[in-house]
């Protein structure tokens, strides 16, 4: 009997792990593009043969995406909702796949541009389906781990890009690259649209497969209670547009059964003989009869208003998650990390590590992975809030000790005698590590806390304001370098991060273990 369960529960999980794995993928794609730029200014900038970029041309080459993220970002969304969360997923490729050809038949600094345009659009490009696809298909359970996944691979796509640095030529890669998005469109239909999505669209036969195939390739009964709760779900939402439309259609329960039935005479057509006799003598048992409450009525017709939904951005149940989103990704950004990392090894020159500064980026790279892969590991246990407060006070206090050995023993008339560069790899280690377990807590934060109707706006702005956010940080860095010094930048750093630190403990609930409309309700309180 046990086994059985057991047996039961992975068919049911399985499909949701596929689907979810998309949101993987797509990041894998992602952050290649992002890191990309590091391989290329090692590989162009001031070459001596070949194609080669000055510093002016280099600074443009490595930040033109971020400026074209929010773009991207922002027509996500509306694409997300036009054309559904799967057809998304396989459009938001063909800007990856168009970027990498230009990278690898690139003779011009003019086309590296037009490629970073490109992949920078792309990369916008992919928030919002990510965000709502792992959010709209998989149980709260399953949700919680595979939210977590795309930070792993984020790391883990950091330190390829940065190891291949060593292994290959730049063009090479970009053309081995040119492979994923083509793969990832293949993997993608190959999934089902989500089934709330669906509903959305009036389509609840194909709603209902969907959620089937979602839950295991199981029968219609098997779903049926989860089923009327999204139809619920669908009208409440439905209701609330009733005030901004003048004319609405009802549809009644007869349409939702006759979904049922259609989907069970399939099925039955699949039969043998003798299961089709065995299943008329259950029913004649046990008659299928609906509850009324489970099916409410759905205003059918209600026009998806662009306008009432940006609307929706400003009330409670939207713009309170958003102005937390946001709020964290700033700290998230502008706290240290995120401003370094296209100057990481300018950085570790001046803390004293020239000859190893290369390989100790690569060394990072792979902390990293560790710390992302705690979170995948203990989210389930612990909590987003739990892990974010206790990961924000060691960066802040590594900070501290770094701006303070900055000042002392690097700074004019320093002591420089006690330069120990054991020092400032423990504290920078330590930085990585707690900044990896936290870096996709706010990500994972975009799939569960907008409500259904804006959640593709709403995390379309949220990653159009985080692209806008990495820009400006990587942009100012060493202007701050130059005005503060470095000791007076790493102190900065540690304020942002105790700023960061209040603001979430005060408003940051914990959403692990919650389902996505109780989520909706606590922010709507």
């Amino acid at each position: 009997m046990h086994c059985v369960t057991k047996d039961k529960t992975c068919r049911r999980k399985l499909p949701q792990v596929l689907a979810g794995m998309t949101a993987s993928l797509l990041t894998l794609d992602l952050v290649m593009a992002i890191g990309f730029a590091t391989v290329l200014t090692a590989a162009i900038l001031n070459a001596k043969q070949g194609l080669s970029a000055t510093t002016d041309q280099m600074s443009w080459i490595a930040s033109i995406a971020f400026i074209c993220q929010p773009i991207g970002c922002v027509i996500s969304g509306l694409l997300v909702e036009s054309v559904g969360r799967k057809w998304a997923m396989v459009i938001v490729n063909i800007p990856f796949l168009v970027g990498w050809l230009l990278y690898h038949f690139a003779y011009s600094i003019e086309l590296l541009y037009a490629a970073n345009v490109i992949l920078g659009i792309g990369i916008g490009f992919v928030e919002a389906p990510i965000m709502t696809y792992t959010a709209e298909t998989c149980e709260t359970e399953v949700r919680d781990i595979l939210t977590s996944i795309p930070g792993v691979v984020v790391q883990a796509s950091f330190f390829l890009v940065y190891l291949t640095n060593f292994l290959t030529d730049w063009r090479t890669a970009a053309g081995i690259n040119a492979a994923l998005p083509v793969f990832i469109i293949l993997y993608v239909t190959q999934m089902p649209e989500t089934p709330i999505w669906l509903l959305s669209r009036g389509r609840h036969e194909d709603a209902l497969r969907s959620l089937c195939w979602l839950r295991g390739w199981t029968t219609p009964d098997d779903v049926r209670e989860e089923f009327n709760q999204l139809v619920k779900y669908d009208n409440d939402v439905n209701k609330e547009n009733l005030t901004t439309t003048a004319k609405t259609n009802e549809v009644t329960d007869e349409n939702k059964h006759m979904a049922y039935a259609k989907c069970s005479n399939e099925r039955e057509a699949s039969k043998g003989d003798d299961e089709i006799q065995e299943d008329t003598q259950q029913s004649q048992t046990q008659d299928y009869n609906p509850k009324p409450h489970n099916f409410l009525k759905t205003d059918k017709g209600v026009p998806h208003s662009w306008l009432v939904r940006c609307k929706g951005l400003l009330k409670p149940p939207t713009l309170r998650p958003l102005a937390l989103v946001v709020t964290f990704f700033s700290v998230l950004h502008f706290g240290g990390i995120t401003s370094m990392r296209p100057f990481m090894i300018h950085v570790f020159h001046l803390l004293g590590m020239k000859d190893e500064a290369s390989w100790i980026t690569v060394g990072l790279a792979g902390v990293s992975i560790l710390g992302s892969t705690c979170t995948v590991v203990t989210v389930k246990w612990l909590g987003k809030r739990f892990l974010t407060l206790a990961s924000t006070c060691p960066c802040a206090v590594a900070y501290l000790l770094l701006g303070v050995y900055s000042y002392v023993v690097l700074g004019p008339g320093g002591a420089s005698d006690y330069a120990r560069t054991w020092m400032p790899l423990t504290l920078m280690t330590v930085i990585f590590f707690f900044n990896s377990v936290i870096g996709q807590i706010p990500w994972m934060l975009l799939c569960e806390v907008f409500p259904f109707r804006t959640r593709a706006i709403a995390s379309g702005l949220a990653s159009a304001l985080c692209y806008a956010f990495i820009f400006t940080a990587s942009k100012s860095y060493l202007h701050l370098e130059q005005s503060l010094e470095l000791h007076g930048v790493f102190w900065l750093f540690c304020v942002i991060n105790c700023v960061g630190f209040a603001f979430l403990y005060r408003k940051m609930p914990e959403t692990e273990g919650k389902s996505l409309a109780e989520i909706e309700i606590y922010f709507s309180s």
